[in-house]
């Protein structure tokens, strides 16, 4: 997958996802408010509806008992009042609450029983008359008490019987009954909201007449019908009972609740008959089935309708059913409508960042492209830096690259170069010096190397002179590398040149220094030990600034060759000593150069003399094959892995 792929597929899920959780998110969370908020507004207008209904029960029943007051009322001699005159009385009192009541039954207390009925004596029958005397008239019957039998209205057949006469008589038109019909409800309704008003006085009313003594009116409600006692002067007068005409009842009080949002009241009683002011809104209630959940004291959603309901304590559960169709619909419709505008926001955001991202491919193809070419080999690759951001940065960072591997490539060119002439120099001061043992009369000598890296000025020779003599050569120039060795080259050839034609060492190291001081520059010196041995076995040697050198005798004694000379070209014409030793057979000569005894470990311990006059010691009694391979081991191991820095020449002679 390509990076421009990659770029729009991350922008992709970076924004249009995040952007569609938040979309279903915030969807989610209005609905869940909106639900919420529902479910208040309909658990509030449930309980408003029993407020309204327990506030109309309440009314009614201080209405029927005022009615009872008066109607029960005994007459002025103190007798109870008869049940025709209680019903002559109700009706005409009844007035708007006849609308609401089907029947009214009122049960007067029983009347209390004379003394003398209820005392313990015997009848006595009344005194005989006087011999003589005119008997007494009997007395008059006594009143008949009045009955404590239920006094039953009727107050629905009462209501028919009217309508039926006014319709009888014709006074009224058919076309006018509709009309009064609805007055008829309209001033219940009015009645109604005069009642739920009124009831706030009546409480603060009741609380006062309780507060002096007097009970209150208790009025119970059991089904379809309030209870009540009747009490006149904080006497009892009986029980009233009433049956609501629920119909009308709870269509007025359901006709009182919110429809402002398209709300719809319902009530339910105890046998589950379903009650609402809207005939055609009854369909609506039967298809969501609220009856059956009409003991569940929790809202509820159906579709797309919310359902609350509320247990009253009259045993009938009032309810309201709500719509969220719609509103849910207006926040979908909105939740779409803000993902679409943010889905054209990222399409224009889409849009934009294709050419970024374009630009920004193509500016990395062409440095892919040029790091291909550069890996190639062709460092004369550059790449096109025209931009001052982070591309243009990188791009100039790439030709620096380029330019600073084309200049490395060059000095690695030329430093192989170098290794090679080095590698060529170092052949050929190899192939300057002896590689063989020279046997010399009975002698023997033989002259070994131990490289270092670099080209180096040690060289080491022998060869045999005219007159039967032996010519030794052990030097070092000073300095290494290629210098040196044309400078080490120079002198082994003059002195093979003009050694057999000079006899006298210290006159020809003396002319070699005058002119290695005249051709070289300042600072460069050559260290010499030359010697000739002839057949007396008598050497005569010059040593000029190099090592001591050492002849280890017969008997074990080390004698030092030391120096008779300031080095060549150090300090020119300053003269040399020429200096004879005389050996005897069996000696042992030893020569060498400074990388020897210079050699270090990795502690920064030099090899030292000591050890090359302790092996010697230890050796001189072998051939000089095993000498030489004796100190080249020591000092191999003494070393280690610590590169030589110098050269080291070893040469052996036995006599």
């Amino acid at each position: 997958m390509s990076l421009r792929t990659r770029l729009i597929l991350a922008f992709v899920l970076l924004s249009v996802v995040p952007l569609s959780a938040v979309t279903l998110y915030s969807y989610s969370t209005s609905v869940h408010a909106f639900q919420r908020a529902v479910e208040r507004e309909a658990a509030q207008s449930a309980d408003d509806i029993g407020h309204r209904m327990a506030m109309v029960t309440d009314d009614l029943g201080r209405r029927m008992d005022r009615l009872f007051e008066e109607a029960a009322a005994p007459h002025p001699q103190g007798t109870p009042a008869t049940p025709e005159e209680v019903r002559a009385r109700v009706g005409p009192m009844l007035g708007d609450a006849a609308a609401l009541v089907e029947r009214v039954e009122f049960e007067p207390m029983p009347p209390p029983v004379p003394a003398e009925s209820t005392s313990g004596t015997a009848h006595v029958p009344p005194p005989a008359a006087a011999p003589g005397a005119a008997p007494e008239p009997p007395a008059p019957p006594a009143p008949p008490r009045p009955s404590s039998q239920p006094i039953v209205l009727d107050i629905g057949a009462i209501l028919e019987q009217t309508r039926k006469g006014i319709t009888a008589t014709g006074l009224v038109p058919p076309e006018a009954q509709a009309e009064m019909k609805a007055e008829v409800e309209k001033a219940l309704r009015d009645s109604m909201e005069a009642s739920v008003a009124k009831t706030e006085a009546m409480k603060a009313a009741a609380a006062a007449m309780s507060a002096a003594g007097v009970p209150p009116v208790v009025v119970k409600m059991e089904g379809h019908e309030i209870a009540f006692p009747v009490r006149r002067n904080g006497r009892e007068l009986g029980h009233a009972r009433a049956q609501l005409n629920m119909d009308r009842t709870l269509n007025a009080i359901l006709t009182l609740a919110r429809s402002d949002q398209g709300e719809i009241p319902f009530a339910i009683d105890r046998r589950g008959q379903l009650y609402t002011p809207d005939p055609g809104q009854r369909a609506t209630l039967e298809s969501l089935h609220v009856e059956q959940h009409a003991d569940e004291d929790k809202p509820r959603r159906v579709g797309d309708w919310m359902i609350v309901t509320k247990k009253d304590e009259s045993g009938l559960t009032f309810g309201i059913v709500r719509p969220l169709g719609e509103s849910l619909r207006e926040i979908r419709r909105t939740s779409v409508r803000n993902l679409s505008l943010g889905l054209l926001v990222v399409g224009l955001a889409l849009a934009g960042i294709v050419p970024i991202s374009h630009r920004m491919t193509q500016r990395l193809r062409a440095l892919t492209g040029g790091v291909r070419q550069l890996a190639a080999g062709d460092f004369h690759t550059r790449v096109p830096a025209t931009s001052s951001d982070e591309f243009g940065e990188l791009a100039r960072a790439f030709n620096q690259m380029a330019r600073d591997m084309e200049l490395h490539q060059a000095l690695a060119v030329e430093r192989e170069r170098l290794r090679r002439e080095l590698e060529l120099s170092r052949r050929i001061q190899t192939e300057m010096l002896p590689r063989a043992p020279l046997r010399f009369g009975a002698s023997e000598i033989k002259g070994i190397s131990i490289p270092a890296r670099e080209v180096g000025g040690d060289f080491f020779n022998y060869f045999e002179l005219p007159g039967h003599r032996l010519g030794v050569l052990v030097g070092d120039v000073s300095g290494k590398g290629v210098s040196a060795a044309l400078l080490m080259a120079n002198v082994q050839a003059t002195l093979r040149a003009r050694l057999p034609f000079q006899p006298d060492l210290a006159a020809l190291a003396d002319l070699l220094d005058r002119e290695l001081d005249d051709s070289t520059p300042g600072g460069v010196f050559v260290t010499l030990f030359l010697a000739i041995l002839d057949d007396a076995r008598e050497m005569r040697y010059v040593n000029a600034g190099h090592n001591p050198q050492y002849v280890l005798r017969v008997d074990g004694r080390v004698e030092r060759m030391s120096s008779t000379g300031l080095p060549l070209a150090l300090f020119g014409g300053h003269g040399y000593k020429e200096v004879r030793i005389a050996l005897a057979p069996g000696d042992l000569l030893f020569f060498y150069t400074d990388g020897l005894v210079e050699a270090e470990n990795d502690r920064g311990e030099q090899f030292g003399p000591e050890r090359v006059e302790a092996i010697l010691s230890e050796e001189h009694e072998h051939g000089i094959e095993a000498v030489l391979e004796r100190i080249e081991r020591d000092v191999n191991a003494f070393r280690g892995a610590v590169e030589p820095l110098d050269d080291a020449t070893l040469m052996a002679m036995r006599v």
